[in-house]
């Protein structure tokens, strides 16, 4: 049984990325392992968790309460990945949350046969989407956080929102040396499969082919307020110098799923 943490784990990834769809569906269908959606926010995610439970129960939403400020967020989110776990002999087929490198490890160690998913997005349109997303009504705190943060440039300046996918995905010893190649080679030995937001339908249809019932998405949920005019090209420029390792990592794997995209067309219907 493939195992996301062994030696071996990057092989049904290269089986996709060499076109051999088939042999890949085959190394990396989902079966009874439990299926860990690490959700990197402002993904398209949420619309993704949703039908993704519907299709794997029974479900956890790896969850944290926004608006409880008695202790870190760190603290909350750990407890519950600790919840999960408690809970995964169970029988838990799908969990999603927006967990980190270290949730990840800790997952795999407990669950060697998960199978683990995540979907990245270009990282100009993920920023803009986040900033917006922290201003919306819907987020806990916004008055506040528009307060703090009056516009997107102010909004660049925090350096705890930079590089947002890499925190979810990577070590933070890995993300500190910033080297791209072997922060892919992690990526590709633990995850069984990433996503683009930008191909959302082809992602959609191999996860759920994964998951034994290929089918188009029907969702689409937590959906921002309208994104603001076009961002200017200097703008876009500054974003992705502030965000390195997601701009790399992104263009590393939205290059490698387009290469394939027509061969997943093909075979899954796309």
């Amino acid at each position: 049984m493939f195992t996301p943490s062994s030696a071996t784990a990057a092989a049904p990834m290269e089986l996709l990325y060499s076109g051999r769809i088939g042999d890949y569906l085959s190394a990396a269908a989902f079966g009874d392992a439990p299926c860990i959606f690490v959700h990197v926010p402002k993904t398209a995610g949420t619309s993704l968790r949703a039908e993704l439970a519907t299709l794997l129960p029974p479900d956890i939403n790896i969850h944290v309460d926004y608006a409880d400020a008695s202790r870190s967020f760190n603290d909350r989110l750990d407890d519950a990945v600790t919840r999960f776990l408690e809970r995964a002999p169970e029988g838990i087929r799908f969990a999603s949350g927006h967990i980190q490198a270290r949730h990840a490890t800790r997952i795999a160690k407990e669950l060697p046969a998960a199978r683990f998913v995540t979907l990245l997005r270009d990282p100009v349109a993920r920023v803009v989407s986040d900033y917006r997303h922290q201003c919306s009504p819907r987020q806990p705190g916004f008055e506040a956080f528009r307060a703090r943060v009056p516009d997107l440039e102010a909004y660049l300046d925090l350096t705890g929102e930079r590089d947002k996918a890499a925190v979810h995905l990577l070590p933070p010893d890995l993300r500190r040396r910033g080297d791209v190649a072997a922060c892919v080679d992690f990526i590709e030995r633990r995850f069984i499969f990433v996503g683009i937001q930008e191909m959302y339908a082809t992602s959609f249809r191999l996860i759920t082919a994964l998951a034994g019932r290929s089918r188009a998405p029907r969702l689409r949920e937590n959906v921002g307020l309208a994104e603001p005019a076009e961002v200017t090209g200097a703008m876009a420029a500054r974003i992705r110098a502030l965000n390195p390792l997601d701009s790399a990592l992104y263009d590393h794997f939205a290059g490698r799923l387009r290469a394939v995209e027509p061969l997943l067309t093909e075979a899954l219907g796309a």
